[in-house]
């Protein structure tokens, strides 16, 4: 069965071991669970798995697809944390693709918004927001696609909707 890190076998002594353990700290996963299978893991572990491994490799560019959805408030926090740091630290450009627009507003630098798999608009909040007339980027998500929250529902595009940033 698959364990939680078996990306290789990393000596915890080695720069790659210390590395890894700093990185599985930042995105809150105890270093005691390293070698439990994937399947005994939570939605949320996986999650924070799943982005250590991205991480691993000094990434020049990340593509983050819900890289919080099945989180607990707390590591929700955690990973969005290290994901500024990864921003603020690194030379890496990062790909977030959500459909929580209030992290996409906390994350980015620009906002694009996709709808059936048409790019609409790409730009920073605030311009998207004052190139609507909107008052919150969830009022410039509806303009921008030009249906209502009460047009929302029921369609089976919705999945072809998204933001990233």
């Amino acid at each position: 069965s698959l364990r939680a890190l078996d990306v290789a076998p990393i000596a915890i002594e080695t720069a790659e071991g210390i590395r890894l353990a700093r990185i599985l700290e930042r995105v809150g996963f105890p270093g005691e669970r390293r070698s439990e299978p994937m399947e005994n893991l939570s939605r949320g572990m996986q999650q924070k798995v799943a982005l250590a491994r991205a991480l691993l490799t000094s990434p020049v560019l990340l593509l983050l697809d819900e890289p919080t959805t099945g989180l607990d408030p707390r590591s929700k926090r955690e990973v969005q944390n290290f994901i500024r740091e990864v921003r603020s630290e690194h030379d890496a450009t990062i790909l977030l693709c959500t459909h929580d627009l209030a992290e996409a507003e906390a994350l980015a630098d620009r906002i694009g918004v996709l709808d059936r798999g048409e790019l609409l608009a790409l730009e920073p909040v605030d311009e998207l927001i004052a190139r609507y007339g909107a008052a919150t980027l969830e009022e410039a998500f509806f303009a921008a696609t030009g249906r209502t929250f009460e047009d929302e529902g029921g369609d089976e595009d919705d999945d072809e909707r998204e933001v990233f940033a």
